[in-house]
């Protein structure tokens, strides 16, 4: 995964644009994404290489929801 602060940025956008928690985490692993504005799904796209495994996605849901993640 890139920076952890790529994934935060990525956040920020999409919820800058209005999107919930819940949105971001149905649309993230989509291959289409349902949005008109090229920004949120050039984020997705981002986003989407950043949460390549199942261990970065659960870095993303805790991120999300601010859960303190044990390695």
């Amino acid at each position: 995964m890139a920076e952890v602060s790529s994934m935060q940025q990525a956040v920020e956008v999409l919820r800058g644009k209005g999107l919930s928690n819940r949105d971001i985490l149905s649309n993230v692993d989509n291959s289409h994404f349902p949005f008109d504005d090229e920004e949120v799904v050039m984020t997705f796209i981002d986003l989407q290489i950043e949460c390549s495994s199942d261990k970065d996605f659960n870095k993303l849901v805790a991120y999300l929801y601010d859960f303190d993640l044990k390695d």
